[in-house]
């Protein structure tokens, strides 16, 4: 569990953080070291955190504007509301962690992300409590430096660029809280909790089904974030999820569905009749040919049930090659021009969509004939006071519905 944790997502993007935060803080030293000489000094615990936001954002074209502009106004805004230093710094900086956890999930695109961790609220507010507290010692840590290197004769410039870059250090630091304790994706985590209630085919196609999924996402990663692609994780993430509902919905049905249940059912159909035929009591017997005739519903249902079970199974199999075909699809795409992939990402997101979308439909439009039909041929057994007394049958549910009641809970005539 604590390894789980401590896990750290995505190394290479975070050193690339700090790298680029060092950058941006030597760089906002230099800034600083400028306007106090223009008699402007600008607070360095401002400047810093403000300049890694800028140099960290990452996304499309809007998302590093947006970011930005949020990076100057918000770093800036608690100066502005008189507060304690150490409180001023402190909110400057938790807004600067928070941004670069913004800009993390930007950079992978939030609706983009197939199969992968991303971060949550809880971590925003880590972002922001770790940038904050890690601000407040580098502040102190880039004074002491600066004093040494005034000690040492050190030229101003070079000095400003090694205090700015000490405190631009500890804020991208921060950073690290997009990488740890990741929440799984929706669907990954949905899949994987509903795969111990599976047996059988079901467990098997829905375990290929994720393992096509991740598939397809280590090959999205590999693309450029367009529209498209994030249309195509929407359209694979459905077709996933709604494959492994499908097949959890039946999973309690499975049991009733065993050759020996049907098997039990036949035997004590027969033991009825047989205890019927022996009976010299009328009432008695026509109770009991009731009884056995209300099995034989059931066992006929059972029937019904394997063939719908059938078209469940093929529905899942269609959804697994579909997404074979996307797997394939999406690894032809890892070469070729930025411009071409996109137009081919685009096609191929329409394509998938509409083939998930047609044959969903056409599943259903089939089980509603199905069900209509099955319904029309409910017989109706006549009760020995003349009344009707209709046996009881299962529900007819949608190919992705399990049945509503337990099959061998069917009602009885009781015996008098």
């Amino acid at each position: 569990m604590n390894a789980t944790l401590l896990q750290l997502h995505h190394r290479e993007a975070f050193e690339q953080t700090v790298t680029r935060a060092l950058t941006a803080g030597a760089g906002a030293g230099i800034l600083h070291l400028a306007t106090a000489r223009l008699g402007l000094p600008v607070p360095l615990a401002w400047l810093v955190p403000a300049a890694v936001v800028l140099g960290c954002a990452r996304g499309d074209k809007w998302d590093r504007v947006l970011l930005g502009g949020l990076g100057l106004l918000l770093t800036a805004l608690p100066y502005a509301l008189g507060m304690a230093p150490g409180w001023t710094v402190a909110f400057s900086a938790g807004a600067a962690g928070a941004l670069l956890v913004r800009s993390r999930l930007s950079d992978r695109g939030e609706n983009g992300q197939v199969a992968e961790a991303r971060p949550t609220l809880f971590h925003f507010g880590l972002g922001a409590a770790l940038c904050a507290g890690l601000t407040l010692g580098g502040v102190e840590v880039a004074r002491i430096f600066s004093a040494r290197l005034a000690d040492l004769a050190t030229p101003a410039l070079l000095g400003a660029g090694v205090t700015g870059g000490i405190l631009g250090l500890f804020v991208g630091l921060s950073a690290v809280a997009s990488h740890l304790a990741l929440s799984a994706d929706p669907v990954e985590a949905r899949v994987e909790a509903l795969l111990p209630q599976l047996a059988g085919d079901f467990h098997a196609l829905t375990e290929r089904a994720l393992n096509l999924y991740r598939q397809c996402g280590q090959s999205l990663a590999l693309l450029p974030r367009e529209p498209a692609r994030e249309e195509l994780a929407r359209t694979l993430g459905r077709m996933t999820r709604d494959a492994a509902e499908l097949a959890s919905e039946w999973a309690g049905v499975e049991a009733q569905l065993e050759e020996r249940a049907q098997a039990e059912l036949q035997a004590e159909r027969e033991d009825l009749e047989r205890s019927a035929r022996a009976s010299t009591d009328a009432v008695a017997r026509r109770q009991l040919e009731l009884a056995a005739a209300s099995l034989g519903e059931e066992v006929e249902r059972l029937g019904e049930l394997k063939q719908r079970r059938e078209r469940i199974l093929a529905r899942l199999r269609t959804e697994v090659a579909l997404l074979e075909r996307a797997r394939v699809a999406l690894l032809s795409l890892r070469s070729g021009q930025a411009q071409l992939k996109a137009a081919e990402l685009s096609a191929l997101a329409r394509r998938f969509r509409a083939l998930s979308s047609v044959q969903w439909e056409e599943g259903q439009a089939m089980d509603a004939v199905a069900a209509q039909a099955t319904v029309g041929t409910s017989p109706m057994i006549q009760g020995t006071s003349g009344h009707s007394m209709p046996v009881e049958a299962v529900p007819s549910e949608a190919d992705g519905g399990p049945a509503g009641t337990s099959l061998t809970e069917q009602p009885r005539a009781r015996e008098t």
